[in-house]
């Protein structure tokens, strides 16, 4: 006969069971199975949702403190085009003409433009050339190019001053022009479409 510990001793029936004994839960296993096939429905839904919320156009429009745009009560979303922008120094209705750029990038001072009598703006014909020659050259003859510009200006900016952008947009080959407006009743620059 073993020698055995002195203590409580059970029936050989309730040494089996759960309560009391090291029955069913003595053996319990540390290891678990992976449900592979929830994890992969799990994945696949994952990637459905971001492919549906991406936005591989980018940003539309470079958003700006020097520019307010006015508001627009009708108009249609713009599509990605190049951006040429026209801020203004001061606000309200005492802002003046600041500078032009294209694509976020300073083109010219209006000051320095004031002096001109000419029409054009030859730095920003230059730079939109250059953005129409590599659209060209990325295209080929495959596609014809369209000429989609879009005028991102400050409200309070003299019309004169719009006219020159104009004019030097449609000498550089940009005929088809669209200006950057807020919604009626937007609260903020987020509620522009195309920005973020």
């Amino acid at each position: 006969m073993p020698i055995v510990i002195p203590g409580k001793r059970y029936s050989p029936r309730l040494a089996k069971s759960r309560l009391f004994g090291s029955g069913a839960h003595g053996k319990k296993s540390v290891v678990t199975d992976l449900l592979v096939t929830p994890l992969v429905d799990m994945f696949i839904i994952i990637v459905i949702f971001l492919l549906q919320n991406f936005s591989a156009t980018g940003e539309i429009l470079f958003m700006s403190q020097d520019i307010t745009l006015p508001n627009a009560s009708n108009g249609t979303e713009i599509e990605r085009s190049p951006v040429v922008q026209i801020s203004a120094e001061g606000t309200g209705e005492n802002a003046t003409p600041k500078a032009i750029m294209v694509e976020g990038e300073h083109v010219a001072q209006i000051a320095d433009l004031e002096r001109d009598e000419y029409w054009n703006i030859p730095a920003l014909e230059e730079k939109l050339r250059d953005i129409k020659k590599r659209y060209e050259a990325l295209h080929g003859a495959d596609e014809s190019f369209k000429g989609d510009i879009n005028i991102q200006a400050h409200h309070a900016i003299p019309f004169s001053t719009v006219k020159r952008v104009l004019f030097s947009c449609n000498q550089a080959g940009f005929t088809n022009i669209n200006f950057a407006a807020m919604r009626a009743g937007a609260a903020s620059m987020s509620d522009i479409p195309g920005s973020k």
